[in-house]
């Protein structure tokens, strides 16, 4: 899907798909989880993987979700966890880049770091990676077919309870 004369890449473009990264950032920061399967696809790719599970190949994912459904379960069972424990979360996305374009698809890659804080708690390191994304474009509006969030460290964290 390379960028061709056809593609129109423009700033306007650039600026509309950054934008989408900052409303995904600002949904999990702010703790609608429920909101969150709205950015993706009902027919969509979600995983989370290190680098070098990526070259292992997808059997080695952390996480793997194939639909906007199972999003939503994994949501409802968020809350229900004994792992889960109420906290915030502060995404950091930069180094945003559109690697390819078509008509209605693009390949754009960015790194990420989360931050986080628990009640009563110094705010702490939680883990840092890199986006790489495909997003579609359909009827004016962007959406996920494909996340896969690849954290820098090849020792996940404890608990992957939250969406990346």
């Amino acid at each position: 899907m390379p960028v061709t004369e056809n593609t129109v890449l423009t700033a306007e473009l650039r600026l509309d798909v950054e934008e989408f990264y900052a409303r995904y950032a600002e949904c999990l920061d702010g703790g609608r989880l429920q909101q969150w399967p709205e950015f993706f696809f009902e027919s969509c790719v979600y995983r989370i993987t290190t680098r070098r599970n990526l070259r292992l190949g997808p059997d080695q994912d952390l996480v793997s979700l194939s639909t906007r459904v199972a999003m939503i379960d994994r949501i409802a069972a968020t809350g229900q966890s004994e792992d889960y424990e109420p906290h915030m979360q502060r995404h950091i996305v930069s180094n945003f880049r559109i690697q390819a374009a078509s008509e209605s698809d693009l390949r754009a890659q960015a790194n990420f770091q989360i931050l986080r804080t628990f009640p009563e708690q110094r705010t702490e390191y939680f883990v840092s990676g890199s986006y790489n994304d495909r997003i579609t474009i359909s009827a004016g509006r962007l959406h996920f077919r494909e996340k896969i969030c690849v954290l820098d460290s090849d020792v996940p964290p404890d608990s992957l309870i939250y969406p990346i």
